[in-house]
């Protein structure tokens, strides 16, 4: 778990980047901070591992309070990726992602072990990748490589800054959605910085949306922050999309769906556990407009325009009579 406790940092001309934060990131779960320019979310980010040190307050991780710890220790505990990956010009990509083992004095064999995991693990054949240099990839390979070398001596946290802000919408899907897979399986504690909350709601299990001076807006899950912003400033910064969003993180309410005997031939199937945003997709594939909704093997009911609107209405008034009970 990474605490801080009223952590304050300062810059020239008596600017607050950070003033009196404290925020408690949960053990395994991926902390999204999000605010506009100069907020203080990257401040934020390398104070965890040392890179700026806090003017006051502090910063624990695991219980332990990082300005105790040497920094070059702490960091060896971290991975770290950011937007331009930050890979070393004059190695090969298998050097790369071995540079933290290297510095850990791993045996050869298990640091070439190792390498092999993780390009596998990232989508990047060994044998044809391990010997390229960086400016022989594509710039979705050289992320794919920052986030293999942050991996690499399996560490306990994760520090992303806007790691895949670089590339094409296309390619940053597709590594989103493997940040996501490999996160399910390794559950790291990440930190990930980002300025798109389209990105936030995809990979984030908490978020934490930032004003100035990482000013806490709102912190909570997803689910939340879409159907019950806690102030205007959260609403004005969510954007008219909001309800586009929200449809990516709520699921099917089964209340909400038209009961039959059993399916039509011819509607397309989804699971009860899916989000608004697939089973809205699935029933505007179908001819009727309609997709059939089960539970494992089965039949629940048929989902429509209307449990759309009713699935939205209900998980807006949940999370109100949740915020009423204080939960």
């Amino acid at each position: 778990m990474i605490r801080l406790e009223n952590v304050s940092k300062h810059f020239a001309a008596g600017s607050n980047a950070v003033r009196n934060l404290t925020l408690e990131i949960p053990d395994g779960q991926t902390c999204v901070l999000i605010g506009p320019s100069g907020c203080g979310k990257t401040t934020t980010l390398r104070m965890i591992n040392r890179l700026l040190d806090p003017d006051s307050g502090r910063i624990l991780v695991d219980g332990v309070d990082t300005h105790g710890v040497d920094p070059a220790a702490l960091r060896l505990k971290m991975g770290y990726v950011i937007q331009q990956t930050g890979l070393f010009p004059h190695m090969t990509v298998g050097d790369n992602v071995g540079t933290v083992p290297r510095l850990w004095k791993w045996n050869p064999e298990r640091i070439k072990k190792r390498i092999d995991e993780l390009l596998d693990l990232v989508g990047l054949d060994p044998a044809e990748y391990r010997d390229r240099y960086p400016h022989q990839l594509s710039g979705g390979q050289r992320q794919r490589v920052g986030f293999a070398r942050a991996l690499a001596a399996d560490p306990p946290v994760l520090l992303m800054d806007e790691p895949f802000g670089a590339v094409d919408r296309i390619t940053r899907e597709r590594l989103q959605q493997e940040f996501i897979g490999i996160q399910r399986s390794m559950r790291k504690t990440v930190v990930f910085v980002t300025h798109d909350i389209d990105e936030a709601v995809v990979v984030g299990d908490r978020i934490c949306l930032l004003k100035m001076e990482a000013q806490v807006a709102q912190y909570d899950t997803p689910e939340r922050i879409l159907t019950r912003p806690a102030s205007e400033y959260v609403t004005e910064f969510l954007g008219r999309e909001r309800l586009v969003r929200r449809m990516s993180v709520v699921t099917i309410d089964p209340k909400t769906l038209e009961y039959s005997e059993g399916p039509t031939a011819g509607e397309p199937r989804v699971q009860v556990s899916s989000t608004l945003t697939e089973a809205f997709a699935a029933a505007l594939g179908s001819p009727t407009e309609r997709a059939a909704v089960f539970e494992g093997d089965r039949f629940l009911g048929t989902f429509t325009a209307t449990s759309l609107l009713e699935s939205l209405r209900r998980a807006s008034a949940e999370g109100g009579n949740q915020v009423a009970a204080g939960i």
